[in-house]
């Protein structure tokens, strides 16, 4: 039987906090807390009445913090079908994946909103250089940061998915790579890239740039190579399906727990991206939570954003391109999935709500009182 993210915060979170309380942050608290009163009555919830045996049924409110296996699953629903929707008929796509050296992962831990925002814009402003350079117009895409590896280890970076085309504004015409199967040169992404991250660092973080390590400067040196993958994923569909399971959670999804050890080490289960083969990892209780926490996003920070004419402020821009494109003046709605109807757990009928739960309210009690004052 899987192992419940909660049940292993319920039982290691209150010493782990104890031991590490230095370097957890209050987006650590929040989710650890979220996860914990996630469908349980300190959230509240709905009295359900079955109308076939007559029982009554609760069912607690989620809490819906990214950071929550159990929540998301409609949400990432509906925004896969929202940008499947946009996807421009009988064009090719792209995905392009950003990665930094590993060198920059600890400055990207140590300061998430920072640099976290500067991979998200960087990497845009990346592909918008090289586009208007070698296709003559901007492009329109999405972006999404990515924190984790496939055991849940640290590992930052910026997946975008990219149609084949450019807008050039000023002739208001399209620009379409030679090849159907070519995009950019990764070469050239990549080493624009890595020239705005350092220009960025610098101007808008230079406490940060001055204290990086050696090596983590020398990454940012034009000596070093880095590595961009740009590849060809057909019609888009297949992409935006495979990023919309990291759309709406972090690290974790439900069922990858396995259960303890013989010496109480917890069991990851992952899959192989070469050999598309299952394993699983056995990591320590310290491990794991410390792998968990490195992929609480700060409070408010967007992971995925709309660039170029796929922006929300582009409406006009991207069904001008959708015109020029395939004649269509607009684009189709998206089939929405509908929230599940209540069924019985008993006998399969149809509930209707007959009353509410309301959230567990919990007040802070006064300060204790200060010794009195020695004479």
């Amino acid at each position: 039987m899987p192992l419940a993210l909660a049940e292993v915060l319920a039982d290691h979170w209150a010493d782990y906090a104890r031991r590490h309380r230095t370097r957890l942050v209050t987006a650590h608290y929040r989710a650890v807390e979220a996860v914990l009163r996630c469908r349980t009555p300190a959230m509240g919830g709905q009295v359900y009445r079955c109308a076939h045996c007559e029982r009554n049924h609760f069912a607690y409110h989620s809490c819906n913090h990214r950071s929550c296996p159990q929540c998301g699953a409609l949400d990432q629903q509906r925004w896969c079908a929202m940008q499947e929707a946009r996807l421009l008929p009988g064009l090719d796509y792209f995905l392009v994946t950003f990665t930094i050296p590993d060198t920059l992962w600890p400055a990207c831990r140590a300061h998430p909103a920072e640099l976290y925002d500067l991979l998200l814009r960087e990497s845009a402003g990346a592909l918008q250089d090289v586009a208007q350079t070698k296709l003559g117009g901007r492009l329109g895409f999405t972006t999404i940061l990515h924190t984790c590896g496939r055991q849940m280890q640290h590992h930052p970076h910026v997946h975008a998915v990219v149609p084949a085309v450019a807008f050039d504004e000023q002739k208001r015409e399209l620009r379409r790579p030679a090849k159907d199967d070519f995009l950019l040169w990764h070469k050239a992404l990549a080493a624009r890239f890595r020239n705005r991250l350092d220009i960025a660092l610098k101007r808008s973080f230079p406490e940060i740039h001055r204290d990086l390590p050696d090596d983590a400067r020398r990454a940012l040196s034009h000596r070093t190579e880095w590595v961009v993958d740009c590849r060809h994923v057909g019609r888009g569909h297949g992409a935006v399906r495979y990023l919309a399971r990291y759309v709406h959670k972090t690290a974790l999804s439900a069922n990858r727990l396995l259960g303890y050890t013989a010496d109480g080490r917890i069991k990851l289960a992952w899959q192989n991206s070469t050999t598309k083969q299952w394993g699983v990892a056995k990591l320590s209780i310290d491990t794991f939570l410390d792998r968990f926490l490195t992929h609480v996003l700060p409070k408010g920070f967007v992971r995925v954003r709309h660039c170029g004419w796929l922006s929300g402020a582009a409406r006009k821009t991207r069904l001008l391109v959708r015109a020029l494109l395939c004649g269509e003046l607009d684009e189709p709605k998206p089939k929405l999935p509908e929230p599940p109807q209540p069924l019985c757990p008993d006998c399969g009928a149809l509930m209707a709500v007959v009353g509410r739960l309301e959230p567990l309210q919990f007040k802070r009690g006064p300060p204790p009182s200060s010794p009195a004052p020695k004479p």
